[in-house]
C-alpha cells in the first residue's frame, strides 16, 4: 500500500494537540507525538492513542535542541504541528524557548531535507490566552525565520474549549465547578471581550491551513457568529448536568454566583490580530452544542476527569487563578 502521510505534533500531549493527534490518526497519518509533559501535557489523554500502531510517543522539550534534533531525525515528517502553550513566568524566556526551537528547525530543515523545495510545511498555533503579549510577539519573531526561508504559516485562535482541557480558563473552570457541586461565578456579559471557539473548529482550521495555507502567511481563526455570554454558559452547563446526573434537590442552576465587576478586563489586547488574515472554516460547531458536548464529555471519561480534578485541584478550587477578580463585588 501506499505509504502514510507522516506527521508531527509538538505539544501533542497538550489539550490542543491531544485533540489534533486524535483527527490526525483518524484521518491515517503516522503521528510523531512529542511532548515534555511539563504543563498540562499528560499522558493520559493519549492513553488511546499509545494502543494504536501509527501513533508513536516521545518525550521532547522544544527549548532544548539537541532533543528536538533527534526527534526530526527519528520523525523525517512532511508537516509539523506546533501547539505548545508557554508555561514560562515571563515572556522572555518564552521566547527565548522559541527562538532555539526556530533555530533548530532551520537547522534540520538546511541539512537534512533532501529536497528542500518539498512541500514540508510547519505549522505555529498561537492562542489568544497566551499572557503578556507572547502570540504578538512569536508572531513577529517567525517572520524573520520565514524570511529566510523557513516554511512557516501561523494561525492564531481566540479562546478554545473543549475534551482533554484542563480547568485553567473561564469555560473549563465552570464546568468543573459545576460538576463538582461548587459555586460557579460568572461576570456578567458586558465586561467580557472574549469570544470562544471548539477545539474541533480549531483542528479542521489547522487542517486547512496544512493544504492551503500559504508559507510565510499569518492567519487567525474567525470565531463562530453565535457567542454566549458568561451567564449562558454556566446555564447550559448546568442544564447538560440537570439531565445526566439530577441533583438530588433543586438544579444546578442554583450555584451560579453572579459578580459585579465595574473595572474587569480580561488583559488582552488584540489589536495587531486585525493585520492577520481572517480564516473562516466551513460549518463551525455551533458554541452551545459544542459546550453541551463538552460537558458530557467529562461525565464519561470520570477516570480522566478525576486525575485532572485531583491534579489541577488549585485551579478549580480558586476563581483568581481564572479571572482578574480584584475588586469584585457580588451582584444583589
Amino acid at each position: 500500500g501506499a505509504s502514510l502521510k507522516r506527521v508531527a505534533v509538538f505539544g501533542g500531549a497538550g489539550f490542543i494537540g491531544t485533540n489534533l493527534a486524535y483527527r490526525l490518526i483518524e484521518e491515517n497519518r503516522q503521528v510523531y507525538n512529542f511532548d515534555n509533559l511539563s504543563g498540562s501535557g499528560n499522558l493520559l489523554n493519549i492513553a488511546d492513542l499509545m494502543q494504536k500502531p501509527h501513533h508513536i510517543f516521545a518525550r521532547c522539550d522544544v527549548s532544548h535542541a539537541d532533543e528536538v534534533r533527534q526527534a526530526l531525525l527519528t520523525a523525517a515528517v512532511d508537516t509539523i504541528f506546533v501547539t505548545i502553550a508557554p508555561r514560562n513566568k515571563s515572556v522572555e524566556d518564552a521566547l527565548e524557548g522559541l527562538k532555539t526551537f526556530l533555530d533548530s528547525l532551520t537547522l534540520w530543515r538546511n541539512r537534512f531535507v533532501r529536497n528542500p523545495e518539498n512541500a514540508q510545511k510547519i505549522i505555529f498555533l498561537t492562542t489568544r490566552t497566551c499572557k503578556n503579549g507572547f502570540s504578538e510577539k512569536a508572531v513577529q519573531m517567525i517572520d524573520g525565520y520565514a524570511s529566510q526561508g523557513l516554511p512557516i504559516i501561523t494561525l492564531s485562535v481566540p479562546s478554545v474549549f473543549g475534551p482533554f482541557q484542563q480547568p485553567d480558563s473561564p469555560t473549563p473552570f465552570m464546568i468543573y465547578r459545576a460538576i463538582e457541586g461548587e459555586s460557579i461565578p460568572v461576570v456578567p456579559e458586558a465586561l467580557i471581550d472574549d469570544p470562544l471557539v471548539s477545539v474541533d473548529d480549531v483542528v479542521s482550521a489547522l487542517l486547512y491551513i496544512e493544504q492551503n495555507g500559504e508559507l510565510g502567511k499569518h492567519y487567525r481563526l474567525l470565531p463562530p457568529g453565535s457567542q454566549l455570554s458568561q451567564l449562558e454558559i454556566a446555564n447550559s452547563i448546568c442544564d447538560v448536568l440537570n439531565a445526566e446526573v439530577p441533583p438530588p434537590m433543586g438544579k444546578y442552576q442554583a450555584l451560579i454566583d453572579e459578580l459585579d465587576a465595574p473595572a474587569i478586563q480580561n488583559g488582552i489586547s488584540n489589536s495587531w490580530e486585525n493585520e492577520l488574515i481572517p480564516l473562516q472554516i466551513e460549518n463551525p460547531k455551533e458554541i452551545k452544542a459544542a459546550l453541551n458536548d463538552t460537558v458530557r464529555w467529562y461525565l464519561k471519561h470520570p477516570a480522566w476527569y478525576s486525575q485532572s480534578r485531583t491534579r489541577f485541584f488549585d485551579l478549580w478550587q480558586d476563581s483568581n487563578n481564572i479571572f482578574n477578580f480584584s475588586g469584585l463585588q457580588k451582584v444583589s
